[in-house]
Parts: structure tokens; sequence; C-alpha cells
């Protein structure tokens, strides 16, 4: 599959950080370009650099060195306001979904609206169309409590599309969930990058996930890329650093 436009571009990125016995390189060198409207997948085993990796995308984690292009524009250089503002572009769906407990789907979904400052009805006008994609519609007055983890993670995505991202990072999104809640959100995944275009970064440890709906892989380990291609080319090369599930 050819992508004409990077949307991420991680050009030399460092991160260390400081350690109980002197400093901890969690990131080396790495060099990552992401078309737009891809689906990419980046896999490793626990510890090898996944969650510093993807904290960098949206300067959650600010790299000891290096650039972080996002939609044509280096994060590391913005001012804080503009670093709020870019971060608008990028969602985040998380592993242990991260609902308010005492907020309803509906309410939850529209949390990052309501923090932008947006009237009730540009909110509905959002919301209404993101729960009706993630398949919600019937449960908006439910309370995380009462649906299920598949459903919880399904308001965690229409949550992160709430500020219409061009950008959507899962964070070891289907971890928690039985393999065929996890292949129903994967699909969603996939519906999410065909219908509206967003660009999809997968991080996970499990080779199944990749496989299900990523254009292209990189395999990260120690901190450093060492493997990264299209996924039938990466899992038919024999390696020995890539992760298996």
């Amino acid at each position: 599959m050819f992508f004409s436009a990077f949307m991420i571009d991680l050009r030399g990125i460092t991160q260390i950080y400081k350690g109980s016995k002197g400093p901890v390189e969690a990131l080396r060198g790495i060099d990552l370009s992401i078309g737009a409207g891809e689906v990419f997948g980046i896999i490793g085993r626990s510890g090898a650099g996944k969650s510093s990796l993807v904290r960098v995308i949206n300067l959650l984690n600010r790299p000891t060195s290096g650039e972080v292009i996002v939609a044509g524009r280096d994060l590391t250089k913005l001012n804080d306001n503009e670093l709020r503002q870019a971060r608008r572009q990028i969602g985040m769906v998380f592993q242990h979904f991260n609902l308010l407990s005492s907020r309803t789907v509906y309410d939850n979904a529209a949390l990052p609206l309501e923090l932008a400052g947006m009237s009730k009805d540009e909110i509905r006008k959002r919301i209404d169309p993101l729960l009706d994609l993630v398949g919600l519609t019937q449960l908006a007055d439910r309370y995380p409590a009462q649906i299920s983890g598949g459903q919880k993670q399904r308001v965690g995505i229409a949550r992160a599309l709430a500020s219409n991202p061009k950008v959507l990072l899962s964070d070891e999104a289907t971890s928690a969930l039985d393999p065929e809640t996890t292949r129903s959100i994967l699909d969603l995944l996939r519906k999410v990058n065909n219908e509206l275009g967003v660009t999809v970064v997968l991080i996970t440890h499990q080779m199944q996930v990749v496989k299900q709906i990523a254009d292209r892989v990189a395999v990260i380990e120690a901190g450093r890329i060492v493997e990264m291609g299209r996924v039938i080319d990466v899992f038919t090369r024999p390696s020995r650093t890539s992760p298996r599930a």
C-alpha cells in the first residue's frame, strides 16, 4: 500500500531517563515515518520501549533529542499553548479505558469537547454520530459499571475521536479484552481508519493484533527499531527479534 505523505515523522529520537543506577536509555536513535491514512503497528516485548515511543508521538514525554513532526509541525518547537492545540489532532485509546464512573457513556465521550468550551448543541452534533459509529447509540445513558469491557473501549474510542483528530494512538487498547472482543475492536479501528481517514498507530505486544489490521509494522527492541516493513514481509521473514503471540 502506498501513502503519499507522512502524517508522523520521528527523526533521531532518543529518550534518557534518570534511573536508580544511572541513566536509562529508553529510546535510541528512532527514525520512523508513518503515512497519512495508514494503520501502523509498533510491536515489542515488555520493556522494549513501546510506551516511551507512543508518549513521544503526542509529546506527553519530551524526547531528550530529535524531532517529532505530526501533520507537518515539529511538536518539540511549539510553546505550551501551541502544543495544547496540536494535541487535539492526536487522540489516544488506553488499555484500561480511563472512563469516569460518574458520567454516562455520552458524557464520557463528550468530555474533551466540554473541556474545550463547546456548546451543548455543538457537542451533540459531534457526539451523536460518533456513538453511532462505535455502535453505542442505544447505550448513551448507561454508566461504565453497566456496560462490558468491549463497550467501555468503544466509549474510549468515541472520546478519542471527539476532537476530530488526524491521528489515533492505540496503546495496548485490546490487551485487557478476550479474543472475540479484541477482533471486534480491531474491526472498529479499521472502520474508523476507512471512514474518517484517521491515521491509526497500534502499540502492542501481540503479533495477532498487528496481523489483523496493520498495513506496516515496526519491531522495537531495547529502544531501537530492529525491523520494519509490510506486515506480510515481517511475518514471513525469520527474525529472532520478532515477538510472537
